[in-house]
């Protein structure tokens, strides 16, 4: 799985799979790959890649990151 699709709160978040210097500010600079999680666009966050997730544990720990952030102002987030 290289790519999945979230929606939280009324909104779609797409993630892939991208190499960790691809992604740039915000990823972490030890991770080979990240999950890029966008929203219209928009980085909202990044993940190093784990061996063996699947779709529904990418999902989750997705959801969990938004919820724990929802107070967070959108532009601290990359959130349009």
């Amino acid at each position: 799985m290289k790519r999945v699709t979230v929606q939280h709160g009324g909104k779609s978040y797409e993630a892939e799979i991208r190499p960790g210097e691809e992604v740039g500010a915000g990823a972490d600079p030890t991770a080979a790959r990240v999950w890029h999680v966008t929203s219209g666009g928009a980085t909202v966050t990044t993940f190093p890649v784990s061996d063996g997730e699947k779709g529904d544990s990418i999902r989750e720990k997705i959801v969990e990151w938004l919820v724990a952030n929802e107070d967070r102002p959108e532009a601290d987030v990359g959130r349009q």
